[in-house]
């Protein structure tokens, strides 16, 4: 009886006493059974950051499983694009579904306005047979079916995540639009044999590779870059919009409002009309593509927290670029300025364009054949229109998503555009130029029929490469009534000598749009150039 406690051992045996056999059994089943402390449990494993990613959802389809977490909404996306309920559902798309009715079919004013567009490219309407597009058999027929569908193909998911006890602590739900054409997009402008097909070998090369089935899945790289993201930092919008960067630096997420969404699916139909057509029939676009519309909204049921938001994917066109200047272009010089580049300038560290291209000699060295005949080309990627020749190794296959123009480069305007290179146009190669300018009057024409304007052209300088990457964005809203009111507030300055509204009407809007283009580019002929 005094004996103190702390003397005593767990099995109850003082420290310097005999231990009997019962009590040695009854230690080691102690120990071995012990589940007081995870330091002294063997068998249990940490989690680590997957603790925090609801690890009790239930796997995707093939025992895939994408942790969720709730400062990145892109992984909302992620997991329902991998269950099984939207397999179902997208099977059931694609089999029973609303699917014959394509475009064709409907014989609509859009297609008609896209065969003007083809027109006044000076291209043909071109069959599945013709060797322009490389031969269109097998998954190519069917990735233009899926694409040219009319029928709405909406998809909504809806999941919990429970508790150890089974208690639900979260809600999510996630509607994805036009599931099967935004599909179809990405297996055809993400895939990388449509990114490769600038090799100079003969067209039955390029018209083999084309048929090739790819070597990866596509919807699973996407849904693995969607796993992973991070908010980014854009200067130079006005808008307010909030912008997420996957992991990987492929595609950007944009959170967009309720009026924008519901403009682009109006407009949805003759979206992926044109974008088949860039694909399948060669028209030159430098449309900076959208490969897919959500909705995700999730309530947290520990923390009471509610959120609803709408997000459109897009490629991220400055992918494995060493971007050294970012400008975001629009025609107009109201209000179009930065002070930033102005301190930079004032310090001397933005040079005008003539330091950095030199003499006439290195923009002759500049003028190589960028693009082959237009008319051959399917311009999957023609995001990069204006490019020299690419380097062997595709950029998506680098893997490295930093090298985009992030927060520490920042966008400028029209103003600092042309303060840049000095009030001259920027020089471009005869056929970039061409290429640049056909594209250019095909976007427009095409934003134009659907009503759309305040679109713009976001130009990145890869000054390794002496490389331009350009891509049309912003083109979700259309002309409403809100639109409208503010060309009207915005028209009022004008009486007292104040410069022209950036918002007018769209055919206006891209009148002023290509005008600049003009004035902003230019055309540096060479001994190849024809006269």
């Amino acid at each position: 009886r005094g004996v103190d406690k702390s003397d005593q051992t767990i099995d109850g045996q003082s420290k310097g006493g005999p231990v009997s056999a019962g009590g040695a059994v009854k230690s080691a089943l102690t120990r071995l059974f012990n589940r007081g402390t995870k330091d002294s449990d063997p068998w249990k494993v940490e989690l680590g950051l997957l603790n925090d990613g609801r690890p009790r959802l239930e796997p995707g389809s093939g025992g895939r499983v994408v942790p969720i977490f709730d400062d990145q909404p892109s992984t909302i996306i992620a997991y329902s694009l991998s269950s099984v309920d939207y397999e179902n559902q997208f099977n059931f798309f694609t089999t029973s579904g609303p699917s014959n009715e394509t475009s064709s079919a409907a014989g609509s004013r859009d297609d008609r306005n896209i065969d003007y567009i083809q027109q006044r490219s000076g291209m043909r309407r071109t069959t599945s047979g013709n060797k322009q597009v490389g031969g269109i058999t097998g998954d190519r027929k069917n990735i233009e079916r899926q694409m040219l569908i009319r029928g709405k193909s909406h998809i909504k998911h809806t999941f919990r995540d429970f508790d150890s006890k089974g208690q639900v602590v979260c809600k999510f739900v996630c509607t994805t639009y036009w599931a099967v054409q935004f599909h179809a997009v990405r297996q055809a402008f993400l895939t990388p044999s449509s990114s490769q097909s600038n090799s100079r070998d003969s067209s039955a090369s390029v018209s083999s590779e084309s048929n090739s089935i790819p070597s990866i899945d596509i919807e699973s790289s996407y849904i693995q870059s969607l796993s992973a993201a991070c908010e980014w930092a854009v200067s130079g919008g006005k808008s307010g919009a909030s912008f997420s960067k996957t992991d990987d630096g492929r595609f950007i997420v944009k959170c967009i409002s309720r009026t924008e969404l519901q403009m682009f699916l109006d407009c949805a139909p003759a979206y992926f009309e044109y974008l088949s057509k860039a694909f399948f029939h060669g028209l030159p676009t430098v449309l900076c593509k959208i490969v897919g519309v959500y909705q995700i909204g999730y309530h947290n049921r520990a923390t009471g927290k509610r959120t609803m938001e709408q997000v459109a994917v897009m490629q991220n066109i400055f992918h494995g670029r060493k971007i050294s200047r970012v400008f975001d272009l629009k025609g107009s010089l109201r209000g179009r300025f930065t002070q930033q580049s102005t301190d930079k300038d004032a310090a001397g560290k933005a040079p005008s364009m003539g330091n950095h291209y030199g003499s006439s000699n290195d923009l002759a060295e500049m003028d190589q054949p960028l693009i082959d005949d237009i008319s051959k080309t399917r311009y999957p990627d023609a995001d990069t229109a204006v490019r020299n020749q690419r380097s062997k190794n595709d950029a998506s296959q680098q893997g490295d998503g930093n090298d985009y123009a992030g927060p520490s480069v920042p966008t400028l305007l029209d103003g600092d555009f042309l303060e840049f290179t000095g009030g001259r146009p920027l020089p471009l190669s005869d056929r970039s130029k061409a290429a640049f300018t056909m594209s250019i009057l095909n976007d427009t024409l095409f934003l134009s029929i659907i009503n759309v304007l305040d679109y713009s052209i976001l130009v990145g300088i890869d000054e390794e490469k002496h490389e331009l990457v350009v891509g049309i964005i912003d083109y979700m809203r259309q002309y409403d009534i809100l639109k409208q009111m503010e060309r009207v507030g915005k028209s009022l300055p004008m009486v007292v000598g104040s410069e022209a509204p950036t918002i007018i009407q769209p055919p206006l809007y891209k009148s002023r749009f290509t005008n600049a283009m003009e004035r902003y580019f230019m055309t540096v002929p060479s001994k190849w150039t024809s006269i």
